[in-house]
C-alpha cells in the first residue's frame, strides 16, 4: 500500500510536469515543529532545522497569475524537553516526508527582469520514515495504530522575489492534519521554510 502510493504521487507529478511551462530544482531550509494538544494541556515542542530539495514546475494562468508545483523531500519534527518529578527528559523526533505543494502566485512586476509574488495553496505529505531519539537512544518512528500517521496536508503561505530565473522565497507551512494515532491527542506539523529554486529556461 505504501509503495503504491508513493507511485501514484510520482507518477501524478510527471503527468502534470509533462504540461508545465518551466521546470526548476528547488532547495532550502525548514524549521520546523509539531504541535501537541489533548484535554487538559497543550504542548509546544522547539524547533529542529531540516531542510527540503525537489522538482519544481511553473503553470502560466494569466498575465501576473500563475501555478506552481513539486515533488520535494522534506525533514520535519521536533524537539522536547520535559522535567518530570525532579528529572529530565530530553528527545527529538525527525520525519522524512515526501510533499507536493500546489501555490497560486500572483506576481508583481519590479522591473523588466524581476518580479515581487505573493503565493498560496494547499500541500500534501507522506511520511516515509522517522527516527526517534531520547535520552541518547534512537529507534525508529512508528506508525499506523497507536503510532503516527503518514498521510499530512495543510496550508502554505509565502513571499518571494524573481530574479530571472532565480525565486528566493519565505513561507509557513500549517499543518491540519491530525498526526497522531490516538484519538484523545491531536498532533500537528508546523515549518517556516526559506527556499531558493532555479527555473530553466526562464531570462
Amino acid at each position: 500500500m505504501r509503495l503504491k502510493l508513493i507511485f501514484f504521487i510520482v507518477l501524478a507529478m510527471f503527468i502534470k510536469f509533462s504540461g508545465a511551462q518551466t521546470f526548476g530544482i528547488k532547495g532550502g531550509m525548514n524549521i520546523a515543529s509539531m504541535s501537541f494538544s489533548s484535554s487538559g494541556f497543550d504542548v509546544s515542542p522547539k524547533s529542529i532545522i531540516g531542510v527540503h530539495i525537489g522538482p519544481v514546475a511553473e503553470f502560466k494562468l494569466q498575465e501576473s497569475l500563475s501555478f506552481n508545483t513539486g515533488l520535494l523531500y522534506s525533514l520535519k519534527g521536533y524537539k522536547m524537553k520535559v522535567d518530570y518529578m525532579g528529572e529530565t527528559m530530553e528527545g527529538t523526533s525527525k520525519i522524512n516526508y515526501l510533499e507536493v505543494p500546489m501555490n497560486f502566485a500572483y506576481k508583481f512586476a519590479t522591473s523588466e527582469t524581476s518580479n515581487f509574488l505573493v503565493q498560496a495553496g494547499p500541500y500534501l505529505g507522506y511520511a516515509l520514515s522517522g527516527k526517534d531519539k531520547t535520552d541518547g537512544e534512537t529507534s525508529d518512528v512508528e506508525f499506523g495504530d497507536g503510532g503516527m500517521r503518514r498521510v499530512d496536508f495543510g496550508l502554505g503561505i509565502g513571499l518571494g522575489l524573481e530574479f530571472g530565473p532565480l525565486v528566493p522565497t519565505v513561507s509557513y507551512q500549517f499543518g491540519l492534519a491530525n498526526l497522531s494515532g490516538i484519538s484523545e491527542m491531536k498532533v500537528k506539523n508546523n515549518a517556516f521554510m526559506i527556499s531558493i529554486a532555479y527555473m530553466f529556461g526562464k531570462q
